[in-house]
């Protein structure tokens, strides 16, 4: 990556790795608010041949 951007100290592109505070933030942020989709999201159905209701005996999830 140093040398794409033409730097010739390290140093130089490392300032670009380091995130700041807001971006920190806004990353975890964005994070929780992709989980929380991810959790509303209705439960895959089984394939073909599985019974649900021991799928949900297995996992723990309601059939």
């Amino acid at each position: 990556m140093q040398w794409v951007m033409g730097h010739a100290h390290l140093s130089t592109t490392e300032i670009y790795l380091t995130p700041t505070r807001d971006e920190v933030i806004e990353g975890v942020l964005a994070h929780h608010a992709r989980q929380s989709r991810v959790q509303e999201a209705p439960p895959p159905q089984p394939a073909p041949g599985y019974d649900p209701k021991s799928l949900s005996v297995l996992f723990g999830r309601p059939s």
